[in-house]
This record gives C-alpha cells, sequence and structure tokens, in this order.
C-alpha cells in the first residue's frame, strides 16, 4: 500500500509582490516537496500563490479555513523570512503569530525555519514571541545575532542561513553591468504596515544615488542595470534615480522564475535589498550592501570580504564608487562565500527532517 503523503501549512509572508519573500517560500516548497509533503500556503494573494508555486493556498484572512487546515495537516511550519520584528509595524508581530498560536491550540506539531529576528522593541513584543514559539522545535534562524535575541527570550534555535540560498544558482549569463536594487526607505516609525501605506523615501536619497551610480558607471565603464524586487514599490524609485543619471541604464521588473537570473547579470551587484544580495551571492558576484535595516548588515558580514557594507545615510550612499570599484576584483570571494553559505542552509533541511521524522 503507498504511503499517504504528509501534509504541512506554511505560514510566513507569501503571495505579497516582494520577491525575496517568494524565493523564501519557493525553496521551501522545494525541500517539502522532495520529502513528498503535501504544502498548503496562508497567502495574501491565494490564486497567485497556488500559480507560481503549484500548491494549495488559503487567504491570510480566512480564520475559520486556517483553523480547519491546520486542524487537518501533521504540522505548520513558521518561517521563512523577517517575520518577527515589529519596526515596519506595531501590528507586525500579532499578524504572524496568530498562525503558531493556532497550530498549538490545535495540538499540531511546530517548527520555525530560517526566521530572521529583531528588532523586537519593547517587552511586551518580546513576550509575544517567547510565547507564541515556546512549543516550536526545531527552530532555526538565518543569523545568529537571530539566534542571539531567541536565546535571551529562553527559546533554543540552530543558526543556519536564509532558506533562499537554498536554491539552485542562476544560469550562465554574462555579467556585464552593474545590477542595482534598490527600495523607498524612511528610519521614521508608523504604525501602519508597510503594504498599506504609500512608499517614501528621505528627500537627500534620489540626487545623492543618482550622482554616486553616475561616478561608479564612470568609474567601471559598466552600464547601470535596476532590478526591482517588489515592482509596486521599487520601480518608481529606479525611474526616478535613472531620471536624473548620465549614464545609460536599463530596468527590469522580473518574476520569481527569473530574478535571480536578472541579477546574475551583474559583474557588481549593489543592493539595498536584501534577497538582491542572496541573489548575488548565488550567482558568485561582488557586491555592496546598504544596511538601511540591521538584518542586511548581519547578511553582509556573514557573506565576508566578497561585499563592502555602507550605511543608509547621505555619507554612505555617496560612497557606493569606492565601494564598487573596491569589490570588484573579488569573484574569488563571492564563489567561496556562496558555497559557505549554502552549506550552513543545509541546516534547515535537517531541521525539516527533524520535524517530519515525529
Amino acid at each position: 500500500m503507498m504511503r499517504r503523503m504528509r501534509s504541512v501549512l506554511v505560514a510566513a509572508w507569501i503571495g505579497s509582490t516582494n520577491l525575496g519573500d517568494e524565493l523564501v517560500f519557493a525553496s521551501l516548497v522545494h525541500k517539502l516537496r522532495a520529502r513528498s509533503v503535501d504544502v498548503t500556503a496562508v497567502s495574501l494573494e491565494p490564486s497567485a500563490t497556488e500559480r507560481d508555486h503549484a500548491v494549495h493556498a488559503i487567504g491570510h484572512l480566512d480564520a475559520f479555513t486556517l483553523m480547519r487546515r491546520v486542524s487537518s495537516a501533521d504540522a505548520v511550519i513558521f518561517g521563512g523570512g523577517g517575520l518577527l520584528q515589529n519596526r515596519t509595524s506595531a501590528f507586525n508581530l500579532p499578524y504572524h503569530l496568530a498562525r503558531p498560536v493556532v497550530a498549538r491550540v490545535r495540538q499540531r506539531r511546530l517548527a520555525a525555519i530560517g526566521v530572521g529576528v529583531g528588532p523586537l522593541e519593547g517587552a511586551i513584543a518580546e513576550r509575544l514571541v517567547r510565547v507564541a514559539l515556546s512549543r516550536a522545535t526545531p527552530i532555526t534562524v538565518r543569523d545568529e545575532a537571530s539566534a542571539q535575541r531567541l536565546q535571551r527570550l529562553g527559546l533554543a534555535a540552530r543558526t543556519t542561513a536564509d532558506l533562499a540560498f537554498g536554491l539552485n544558482p542562476p544560469s550562465r549569463v554574462e555579467a556585464d553591468r552593474i545590477v542595482v536594487c534598490l527600495r523607498p526607505w524612511s528610519a521614521e516609525r508608523r504604525l501602519l504596515p508597510v503594504g498599506a501605506r504609500p512608499p517614501s523615501t528621505d528627500e537627500w536619497f534620489v540626487p545623492t544615488a543618482a550622482e554616486a551610480l553616475d561616478e561608479t558607471a564612470a568609474r567601471t565603464g559598466l552600464p547601470v542595470h535596476f532590478v526591482a524586487l517588489q515592482q509596486d514599490r521599487d520601480h518608481a524609485l529606479h525611474e526616478e534615480v535613472a531620471g536624473r543619471m548620465r549614464a545609460s541604464v536599463s530596468f527590469a521588473t522580473p518574476t520569481v522564475h527569473d530574478v535571480l537570473d536578472e541579477i546574475a547579470r551583474g559583474a557588481i551587484v549593489i543592493s539595498a535589498r536584501y534577497h538582491g544580495l542572496v541573489g548575488a551571492a548565488l550567482a558568485g558576484r561582488p557586491c555592496v550592501a546598504v544596511a538601511y535595516d540591521p538584518k542586511v548588515g548581519a547578511l553582509a558580514r556573514d557573506l565576508g570580504d566578497a561585499t563592502e557594507l555602507l550605511p543608509w545615510s547621505r555619507p554612505g550612499i555617496a560612497a557606493l564608487p569606492e565601494a564598487a570599484s573596491s569589490v570588484a576584483t573579488r569573484v574569488d570571494d563571492a564563489v567561496e562565500s556562496r558555497e559557505r553559505m549554502r552549506t550552513r542552509e543545509h541546516g534547515n533541511d535537517d531541521a525539516i527532517d527533524e520535524l517530519l521524522s515525529h
């Protein structure tokens, strides 16, 4: 008799326009499908998730269906991605942690795989995480700072890497340009989630970035290729920056299926997007990281000599030409960092096997 397929419900930030989160989910789906697991995703756009990933999907606000699907699943996976933070919105933690709480109430096995933790601002936020994940096992996190934050809350976690490092490296493409992945950002704290408010960027950013990218193009002799990892937010900013530039520019608004190939076209990658840096690493490309958030700095440090780290500030953006020139020849370092991060990411496979073995 054929063994019944196991079933897992995945709760993360799925079905949004953010290709980084879609890459994370794509990697997790690949791992679960290789283990003959039936996947159901909690999604912002269930029809898009079913189309793009060939899984079952339910609406993220459909509480009744969520309770029913959790009850019928063998396990719940929370993650991956930067779910455990309250910087982007006060609603972020309650929204995401409701799913682990449902798993606990329904007495389903729960694991957290490849998550990022922090910033966690305030005792209430810390308590929410502690209570919601108190029965999650195993827990893997994508960087050591996340592991330390959970350890302070009494939660044991293994440090692995972002799930997207489990994807196959992109196909061989000619690296003949500077790939740039920018994003709107303002350090001002807001109540509403990012997706519920219009993009905003510090007023100094566009002219400073345009001048710096012009100088980078002049020094390297390469054109600039803007790649939007979240089209409805990033592409307009890319056009605004490009409109002030003299250098030759081009644009890409890829899908989850071809975004890694677009990033791989860069001989150098400059990114303020976390998964722009992951894409650069997978392609074996040196990169410059613009740290609008601590998670970008943590990843840049893990990538080591293949990456130059700049702050999100006027002087930081102005330093792009020097940083890009500095990393341009570090291709061997980039290849080494890719293999190191992919080896670390295998720890997520071990965690999934542990979850499914019970």
